[in-house]
Formats: structure tokens, C-alpha cells, sequence
């Protein structure tokens, strides 16, 4: 397991603390003139992003185990090389396995706007197996403004193709799903994996009603998230193709142990390359993805509303 010292190495900005987290996994926190961030050293994690004056967008489960060998249930989960299940083993993990892997630090330093930009990597370069089939090396840039922008490189260090999938499993904060709706979806194609994986087209918004599991296929790079009578949550996914809607509702949720009653808490609208959007890097190649979170409460969003009818009045 992975302390805190080994984090210490580096030389960190005034804004970056790095502290004991829950389970006594490394937890880097960031705080500057703009925002609040924590992220885990475990699985390059965000688990948490509130700009100053405002609700944080992310959502973390209270019974998430906090142990090695176990994703954490919440936050912004990296999937990958594979997002859902194996298509072959069922054996291997869920979104596989680099989300309950320690992550390197590489950087942390102060952007000349304020910003701040931390900077994470892990790499495979032993021998390859089924369970992982090539040797790569991620990195993710994780900034910290007014926006929260999370940058996924994937490079391939093999000297011919390869396939993989890859997400960032947003976890966020909401008053009641059944009171959500995603914005930029209609006439997109999903697949509805609570329903045997067909297929349909999506009329108007997208919804969370009962357990809800549609993956959407190349959709627009931007949604937006209404967590309606609240705020609008906007999702800018870049080089990024699939969308997934999630939430357990109440009876899948009283079977899962980290979610129990708190279903009500979070809908996951999952920024990904997966399934028909799947990638393929080319030998020596690279990927990257970008996504960019910002929200705006109804209230501020009304009172500007109204400021800018005063300005023209």
C-alpha cells in the first residue's frame, strides 16, 4: 500500500496539501481562489469539486470502502481498458482495473490564471495477459478552476494497434434522479442494458425512472444535466463519443451495500469511448480525452436573468 510520504517527494504549491483519506489512502487537496478539490492517489480519484459559494457537484457514497483492492463508490471513477463488463470474462472487474491502482504523481503546479494543475500517471510495461492484454501509459490533468477540466491521455506503447474502451464515471450530486433530465439527447441511439441491449432512439430528454442503464452512442460534445428547480450542470466531453445514464433505483440499490437508501442522492451521466465508440490507438499512437464540469444554480442563473433585463430597460 501506497503512504503519504511517497506523495511528499514532489514539490507542491501552497494551494496542494496532501493528507491521510479515508483508509489512510493518500489524499491530495486542493484549494484555490476558485474552488475545492480532493482527489485520491488510489485510482487518480476526484472525489470531490465545489467552486467557492456553491454545493459540490460530486456525489460520494458514505459506505464506500475505502480499501486497496476496491474501487471507491463515487467521485469520478477512470474506466479503463474496458468500461462495464469484460466482454469475454466475467471474472474481471467492473470498468477495468486501473481505478484500485496507486497512481504516480507527477506534477502539481499553479497556472498563471490561478488555476491549479495536477498531474497523475500509471503505466503497464511487464508482460501482457487477457486480463491485460497490452502495455500503455495513462495520464490524467486534473485543473482546478471554475470549471473542473480532467484531461485522459492513453498511450500505446505496443508497436501495432490496439482496442479498448475507456469513461470517466461521474458520480453527481443530486436532489431527487427522478427529477433529472439530460439535455442533448434526443434522437440519439442508445442501448439499454437493463433491457437486454436493444436498441431505440431517444425522444425528447434523457430520464432516470426505476434503474436506468441506457448507453448512448455518438452523441454531441455538450450535455447539460438539470437537476430540475435547482442548478444545470454543464458536461463538455471532448474526443469523447458515448454518454452512459445510470442510477440503481430503489430496488437494484437495497442489494448493492454502498448504495443502500442514498440511490436518491446521485444520477451518473458516464463521458466515455465505449462499446460501438470504442477506440482503437494506432501503434505508438495516443488518445486523449477532455471533460470540462461547470453548474449554475437556478437561483444565480434568475438573478442574472433579471440583471440583464434591467441593464436593457
Amino acid at each position: 500500500m501506497h503512504g503519504i510520504h511517497e506523495y511528499l517527494h514532489s514539490k507542491l504549491p501552497e494551494c496542494v496539501n496532501v493528507e491521510e483519506g479515508a483508509g489512510g489512502l493518500p489524499l491530495l487537496h486542493v484549494r484555490n481562489r476558485y474552488a475545492e478539490c480532493s482527489i485520491y492517489a488510489y485510482g487518480a480519484h476526484v472525489v470531490s469539486f465545489k467552486p467557492h459559494g456553491e454545493r459540490d457537484l460530486l456525489w460520494l457514497s458514505p459506505y464506500s470502502r475505502f480499501s486497496e483492492g476496491a474501487p471507491i463508490r463515487g467521485g469520478i471513477p477512470l474506466c479503463f481498458p474496458w468500461f462495464g463488463k469484460h466482454r469475454t470474462r466475467d471474472d474481471l472487474p467492473l470498468h477495468g482495473f486501473v481505478r484500485t491502482r496507486f497512481w504516480n504523481l507527477e506534477s502539481a503546479e499553479v497556472l498563471v490564471d490561478g488555476r491549479t494543475k495536477i498531474v497523475f500517471f500509471v503505466e503497464n510495461r511487464g508482460p501482457t495477459s487477457e486480463a491485460r492484454p497490452y502495455r500503455f501509459r495513462l495520464e490524467l490533468s486534473t485543473i482546478v478552476g471554475e470549471t473542473l477540466e480532467m484531461a485522459l491521455t492513453v498511450q500505446n506503447l505496443e508497436h501495432l494497434p490496439i482496442i479498448c474502451e475507456e469513461g470517466f464515471h461521474t458520480y453527481f450530486k443530486v436532489e431527487d434522479p427522478r427529477r433529472c433530465e439530460v439535455i442533448g439527447l434526443d434522437g440519439i441511439e442508445y442501448i439499454d442494458r437493463v433491457q437486454g441491449d436493444s436498441r431505440a432512439t431517444q425522444r425528447g430528454a434523457g430520464y432516470f425512472e426505476g434503474e436506468t442503464v441506457r448507453a448512448f452512442m455518438h452523441v454531441p460534445p455538450v450535455l447539460e444535466l438539470l437537476d430540475l428547480g435547482h442548478r444545470r450542470i454543464h458536461i463538455e466531453q471532448v474526443h469523447m463519443n458515448s454518454a452512459v445514464l445510470w442510477n440503481p433505483g430503489e430496488k437494484a440499490a437495497a442489494e448493492n451495500p454502498e448504495i443502500r437508501e442514498t440511490w436518491k442522492q446521485f444520477v451518473c451521466v458516464e463521458s466515455a469511448n465505449c462499446l460501438d465508440c470504442q477506440l482503437e490507438i494506432p501503434a505508438l499512437g495516443y488518445h486523449r480525452s477532455v471533460l470540462r464540469l461547470s453548474a449554475v444554480n437556478f437561483d444565480e442563473q434568475k438573478q442574472g436573468q433579471e440583471c440583464s433585463k434591467g441593464a436593457l430597460g
